[in-house]
């Protein structure tokens, strides 16, 4: 199945290969085809908000990463402060180091956690930024395919009211031609043509 962005493009071409009609600004286009191409939108919507969920999932296992070796670090720090201060000859020095490396572990993890935060949020704004357009860009062509329709139904049934109109005068015009001159006839007392006498 064809991206949305495949799809937009084919809607593209589409309308630049439209015939435009002679001596206005309408063109015709092939309104199979562009349903076609707007149910493979509707089609394709769902699958771009899979891809988005896809990245949210992805964004809560890189934090979930991010924790477990945050607090693994935090871990292996505490064990290693407790086996610096079982000797009672360096208890001050383990100490000090042991909270020099939770200090140092806590602040890493911290930074790691940030990073992953900022990263995932920023592929979750791109993500929804894209699919966004993508779903603007749909409704707007959507709405012009079906302008370009009623403009050129519009124009369709202008031009056959304008024809009727036209024939309809000119059956008038030949009804009472005939009648004038059958009235013609009857006044000189000449038989009409065809045989008739008269109306």
């Amino acid at each position: 199945m064809a991206n949305l962005e495949s799809i937009l493009n084919e809607l593209d071409e589409v309308l630049e290969s439209a015939t435009t009609l002679p001596l206005t600004s309408k063109c015709m286009v092939d309104a199979d085809r562009i349903r076609d191409l707007i149910d493979d939108i509707r089609l394709n919507i769902p699958s771009e908000i899979k891809q988005a969920r896809a990245v949210v999932a992805d964004r809560n296992e890189i934090l979930s990463m991010a924790k477990q070796e945050a607090e693994e670090l935090i871990r292996k720090a505490e064990e290693r402060a407790k086996a610096l201060v079982d000797n009672d000859t360096i208890v001050r020095q383990a100490n000090a180091k042991g909270m020099a490396m939770l200090s140092e572990a806590s602040a890493k993890a911290s930074e790691m956690v940030n990073q992953a935060t900022a990263r995932s949020n920023e592929i979750m704004s791109q993500a929804s930024q894209k699919a966004t357009e993508m779903l603007t860009q749909a409704n707007l062509r959507s709405k012009e395919m079906k302008q370009t329709a009623f403009d050129f139904s519009e124009s369709m049934l202008r031009s056959t009211e304008d024809t009727v109109a036209k024939a309809l005068s000119g059956i008038q015009t030949t009804r009472q031609a005939i009648l004038q001159s059958a009235r013609a006839a009857v006044q000189q007392g000449t038989p009409m043509q065809g045989g008739r006498g008269g109306l």
